[in-house]
């Protein structure tokens, strides 16, 4: 994917900011469009790591260029000043990162915080387990365009023989109610030969039990999402998790460079 971010926005200056601010912090090719037609020059010529796209153009009033941004599979985080709930709502259930309100420079702090955790996310393995076809397919695009590279498997079993042959997974995201081996005996399974620091462990479940989240935190897990989730939180949780594991990795990395001296 070429080594550029499409910003999309009829307010020139608001998009030269936003444009300024990424190339400041960023080492990327920042290329503007101001309405839908030049967008699509734009996406017609270039593949673009990112687009960041107003949704509210003068040939786009109602967020076509989602949809046709989306169309040509680019990843895309949503700048808008529409903060009606279900219009977000609407839009969040499209196949895009982000929505971000335009509100100021915080704002735009956050989008580059976005971007570089998005550039991190392509070190990552992900291993997927979930025993209904239709939601990890689902899960599984949400998490490729969250730029990780996903290992999908059905069941626990089939999860524990993915690791005996794969080291190179960073985080185990399961479902609680499966056939053959179950998210809890995966999690104990796991925790027998993985410290809780090396190798972190999600847990989704539409399980109502109050105490089935504590259950699988005592048995190693290391977050707990119920079913149905927001992407917001979605995102949040699997971002945090991984910032603690380089935060662990870094730490560990730093004494072991310390006693080589």
């Amino acid at each position: 994917m070429d080594n550029r971010i499409l910003v999309v926005d009829d307010n020139k200056t608001l998009a030269n900011l936003i444009a300024k601010q990424l190339q400041t912090s960023l080492s990327y090719e920042i290329d503007i469009a101001y309405s839908l037609q030049e967008a699509k020059l734009f996406l017609h010529k270039y593949d673009y790591f990112l687009t960041l796209l107003d949704i509210n153009l003068p040939d786009a009033p109602n967020g076509e260029v989602v949809d046709y941004a989306l169309s040509k599979k680019q990843r895309i985080i949503v700048l808008s000043g529409n903060i009606d709930k279900n219009f977000r709502e609407a839009m969040l259930k499209k196949n895009i990162i982000d929505y971000v309100n335009k509100g100021g420079v915080a704002d735009v702090k956050y989008i580059i915080q976005s971007i570089q955790r998005l550039e991190k996310n392509k070190n990552h393995n992900i291993l997927l387990v979930e025993d209904s076809l239709v939601v990890r397919k689902q899960m599984q695009t949400l998490l490729e365009n969250m730029n990780f590279h996903v290992i999908a498997v059905a069941h626990g079993e089939e999860a524990l023989g993915m690791l005996q042959t794969s080291t190179e997974i960073s985080l185990v995201l399961t479902d609680y109610n499966m056939p053959v081996m179950n998210g809890l005996e995966l999690t104990q399974s796991i925790r027998k030969t993985y410290d809780k620091k090396k190798l972190p462990i999600i847990v989704l479940s539409s399980d109502n039990d109050e105490t089935t989240t504590a259950l699988f935190l005592k048995q190693g897990a290391s977050d707990y999402i119920k079913k149905p989730f927001s992407k917001e939180e979605f995102s949040c949780r699997i971002h945090n998790t991984l910032e603690t594991l380089e935060y662990i990795q870094m730490l560990t990395n730093y004494d072991v460079s310390f006693d080589d001296l």
